[in-house]
C-alpha cells in the first residue's frame, strides 16, 4: 500500500502543479514542481525520503530515454554520428577530467578517483529542463538540436565514468588500458544489446500487426514493457542499460517510419499514451528533486557554516569550469555539424553568442541527483569517504545551473513569436463550428438528425471555456437576441398558418411553456446558484408527491387512474393537446432553426461576433424544445456515420479556405486540423461501439 500511496501523492503533485502554474505563468514549471515536491516531503510517506537510484533509473529514466530514442531517426543518427560522439562522449569526458582536477585541487583531502566520481555525477545534462525554462523564448534551432543530441548519450557516459571511478576506489589502483576497455565494453555492448533487442521486438510487433485483428491490444503493452525489459537485460550483462534503452528507442523509430501507413491506429494510440506518460514522468522527476532537498538540507546543517560555504564555493567554481569547457568547445570546434549548430566562424559575433547560449543551457537535473544518491555507503569494507559532501555539491550544482539558465536565457534570447493568440484560436474555432452547423442545416432534411449532429458539433466549442465566462460575456447582446427570438416565436404562433393548423388551446399551452424562459442569462449564474436552484425545484417536486400520497410507483399509477376517472370527459382533450404540442413544437423548431441560420449566415458573411451569441441563445431554446420532446417520449434518432464524416468535412473545408486565403496562419490551421481529426476519430469510435452493442 505504501507504493500505491507514494504514486498517488506524486500524481497529486503533478495535478497540483498544472493548476498552480496557471496563476504564475512567468515562473518556469520545474521550479514550481520542485516547490510542490518540498511541500510533499512533509507528508508522512515522504519523511526521511531518500532516492533509490535503481528504482529511479528503471521506472523513470529508462522510459524517458526510450522515448527520447524514439524521437531520433536512424538516418539522422547516422548523419550526425560524429557530432553526437563529440557531444555525448568527448565533451562529457573532457568536462569530467577538468572538473575532477579542480575538485581534487580545491579539496585536497579528496583523492583523484573521488573527484572524478563527483565529475561523472555532474556531467549529465537535462534537455527537458531547458525546454521547460525556455518555453516562452525562441531558442535557436541549432542549439536546441545540439542539446537534444548531447543528452541522448551523455547520461550513459556519466554512468560509465562513475562506475569506473568506483571500481578504482574499490581496487585502489587504475589502469588506463583496463579503464578504456571497461568503458568500451559497457558503452558499445550496451548499445549493441539495445539494437539486437530492438530489432527482435520490432519483428514481433510487425508480425502481430499483420496477423491480428486488434493488434493494439498486444503491441501497446509490449511497447510499455520494452524499456524495462531492455534495461534489465543490459544491466544483467554488466553493460549500460541507459544506452541499451536509447538504442532500442532508435530502432523503434525506424519501425514507426516503415509502418507509418500500415499501422496508423496502433501508432496514434501508442504515441498518445507515450506522450502522456512522458509528461507525467518529466514532472515527477522534478517533484522527486524537491522531495529530496530536505534530506540534503539536513546534511548541510550537520556540516556547519564554514563547511557549507566551502562546498558552495566549490560548486560555483565547478559550474564556472563546466560553462567554460562547453563554451570553448562550441566556439573552437570546427566540425561541419558544429558549424550548423553554432553558425560558422566567418560570423564571429553570432558564433560567439550561440556558443554562450549552448554553454549556459547545460542544465543538470535529477539524473545527477540520482547518481549522487547511488553512491554506496561503504566501499572496500570502509565507509564511503565524503559521501554527504558529494551529494551536497551535486545538489548545489543542479540548483545553480537551473537558476542561471532561468535568469540569463530569457534575457539573452528573444521572446517566442506568437502567430496567433488564444482568442484567435477560440474565435476561429467558433466560426468553423458555426459554418459546419450551417451547412448541416442546409443539407440534412430530417430535423431530429440535423439537431443531433449540430449539438455534437457545438460541443467542440467547449461551453465552459474562458471565452464563455462572465468577464468576456456581453449580457446585453445576449438578452437582446433572446428577446428578439421570443418575439419571433410568438409572432409565428399567431400567424395565419399556425392558427389554421392548430387549436387555440394548443397554441395557448405552447405560449405558456415558452414564457417559462426567463431573460436572466444562464451564464450569469454561478454553478452554486444553479445547484441551489435545482435543489429547490426538486424539493418542491418531492413535497407535492408526499402531500398527495404519490411516493411509490404503485401510488403514482393509482393517482393517475383516479385522475383519469374523475376527468373522463377531458382526458381525450388533453391527449389531443399533447399531440398538438409535439407537432407544433416540431414546426417551431424548424422556423427557429431557419431564423438562426439566417442570423448566423449574416454574421459569418459580415465577420461580426454575433455568431457566438447566436449559439448561446440557440442552446438556451434547445433546452426548452428538448424539454417538450422528453415529456412526450421523443426518441433519439439513429445517425448514419457518413453524416458525421460529412459534417467534419465542412469544418475541414472552412479551415482550408481560411488558411489558403491568408485569413488565419498555417500554425493555427494545423492546430484546428488536429482538433477536427481527434473529434472525428472519437465520434466514429463511439458510434462503432454503440453499433457493436446493438448488433
Amino acid at each position: 500500500m505504501t507504493a500505491l500511496y507514494t504514486l498517488a501523492l506524486l500524481l497529486i503533485g503533478v495535478i497540483g502543479t498544472n493548476l498552480i502554474k496557471q496563476f504564475f505563468p512567468k515562473i518556469p514549471e520545474p521550479f514550481i514542481l520542485i516547490i510542490v515536491g518540498i511541500f510533499l516531503s512533509f507528508t508522512p510517506i515522504f519523511q526521511n525520503f531518500e532516492l533509490e537510484p535503481e528504482f529511479f533509473m528503471l521506472m523513470i529514466i529508462a522510459p524517458l530515454m526510450f522515448l527520447d530514442g524514439q524521437k531520433q531517426s536512424f538516418s539522422k543518427i547516422k548523419k550526425r554520428f560524429s557530432i553526437i560522439f563529440l557531444l555525448s562522449v568527448v565533451l562529457a569526458v573532457a568536462t569530467a577530467i577538468v572538473v575532477g582536477l579542480i575538485a581534487n585541487r580545491v579539496e585536497v583531502q579528496w583523492t583523484l578517483p573521488l573527484a572524478i566520481a563527483l565529475a561523472a555525477i555532474v556531467v549529465p545534462t537535462d534537455a527537458v529542463a531547458v525546454k521547460s525554462m525556455t518555453s516562452s523564448v525562441d531558442m535557436p534551432n541549432g542549439v536546441g538540436e545540439a542539446l537534444e543530441l548531447e543528452s541522448l548519450f551523455n547520461d550513459a557516459t556519466g554512468l560509465v565514468l562513475l562506475d569506473l571511478a568506483l571500481s578504482v576506489l574499490e581496487q585502489g589502483k587504475f589502469s588506463l588500458i583496463a579503464g578504456i576497455g571497461h568503458f568500451l565494453f559497457v558503452a558499445v555492448d550496451g548499445a549493441l544489446i539495445g539494437v539486437i533487442a530492438g530489432f527482435l521486438l520490432v519483428t514481433i510487433r510487425t508480425n502481430i500487426t499483420f496477423r491480428t485483428v486488434s493488434p493494439e491490444t498486444t503491441i501497446i503493452p509490449i511497447s510499455l514493457l520494452t524499456p524495462f525489459i531492455v534495461y534489465f537485460l543490459a544491466e544483467s550483462f554488466g553493460t549500460s542499460g541507459i544506452l541499451a534503452v536509447v538504442a532500442t528507442g532508435i530502432v523503434h523509430n525506424w519501425e514507426s517510419n516503415k509502418l507509418r501507413l500500415t499501422s496508423t491506429r496502433v501508432q496514434l494510440t501508442s504515441n498518445t499514451i507515450w506522450e502522456s506518460i512522458s509528461n507525467v514522468l518529466n514532472s515527477i522527476v522534478f517533484i522527486i528533486l524537491g522531495i529530496s532537498l530536505p534530506i540534503v538540507w539536513q546534511e548541510i546543517i550537520h556540516m556547519g557554516l564554514v563547511g557549507i560555504m566551502q562546498l558552495l564555493g566549490l560548486s560555483i567554481l565547478i559550474y564556472i569550469a563546466m560553462y567554460a569547457v562547453r563554451y570553448i568547445w562550441a566556439f573552437r570546434e570546427d566540425n561541419q555539424s558544429a558549424n550548423t549548430f553554432f553558425d560558422s566562424h566567418s560570423n564571429p559575433k553570432q558564433h560567439r553568442f550561440l556558443s554562450h547560449i549552448f554553454a549556459i543551457s547545460g542544465v543538470h537535473g535529477t539524473m545527477t541527483l540520482a547518481m549522487a544518491f547511488s553512491l554506496p555507503l561503504t566501499i572496500a569494507n570502509h565507509a564511503f569517504p565524503y559521501r554527504a559532501e558529494l551529494i551536497v555539491v551535486a545538489t548545489l550544482i543542479i540548483l545553480i545551473s537551473m537558476l542561471m539558465s532561468a535568469i540569463i536565457l530569457p534575457i539573452a534570447l528573444p521572446k517566442k513569436a506568437v502567430t496567433y493568440t488564444k482568442a484567435d484560436l477560440e474565435n476561429t474555432r467558433n466560426k468553423m463550428v458555426d459554418y459546419a452547423s450551417l451547412k448541416v442545416s442546409e443539407t440534412t432534411a430530417n430535423p431530429a438528425v440535423r439537431e443531433a449532429i449540430m449539438i455534437q458539433l457545438q460541443s467542440q466549442k467547449g461551453w465552459l471555456n474562458d471565452n464563455h465566462s462572465t468577464r468576456n460575456y456581453n449580457s446585453q447582446k445576449y438578452n437582446s437576441l433572446l428577446n428578439n427570438t421570443k418575439d419571433f416565436i410568438i409572432h409565428y404562433l399567431h400567424s395565419d398558418s399556425v392558427e389554421q393548423k392548430y387549436s387555440s388551446e394548443v397554441i395557448d399551452a405552447y405560449e405558456k411553456i415558452l414564457n417559462r424562459l426567463k431573460i436572466s442569462s444562464f451564464f450569469q449564474h454561478s454553478p452554486l446558484q444553479r445547484f441551489f436552484h435545482y435543489v429547490k425545484a426538486r424539493y418542491r417536486h418531492i413535497k407535492w408527491h408526499v402531500r398527495n400520497g404519490q411516493i411509490t410507483k404503485k401510488q403514482r399509477l393509482k393517482g393517475r387512474k383516479k385522475w383519469a376517472k374523475e376527468h373522463q370527459g377531458s382526458a381525450q382533450q388533453w391527449q389531443n393537446i399533447h399531440e398538438g404540442l409535439l407537432l407544433l413544437n416540431n414546426d417551431v423548431i424548424g422556423e427557429v432553426n431557419q431564423h438562426f441560420d439566417n442570423l448566423l449566415r449574416n454574421s459569418l458573411e459580415n465577420d461580426t461576433d454575433d455568431h457566438q451569441y447566436i449559439s448561446y441563445v440557440r442552446q438556451r431554446f434547445d433546452r426548452y424544445f428538448n424539454l417538450i420532446k422528453r415529456e412526450y417520449n421523443q426518441e433519439t434518432p439513429t445517425i448514419n456515420t457518413d453524416l458525421y464524416i460529412q459534417a467534419f468535412q465542412f469544418e475541414y473545408n472552412y479551415i482550408q479556405q481560411a488558411s489558403s486565403t491568408g485569413i488565419i496562419p498555417n500554425t493555427l490551421a494545423a492546430v484546428l486540423y488536429n482538433e477536427i481529426n481527434e473529434a472525428q476519430t472519437l465520434e466514429l469510435q463511439q458510434i462503432n461501439q454503440i453499433e457493436a452493442m446493438n448488433s
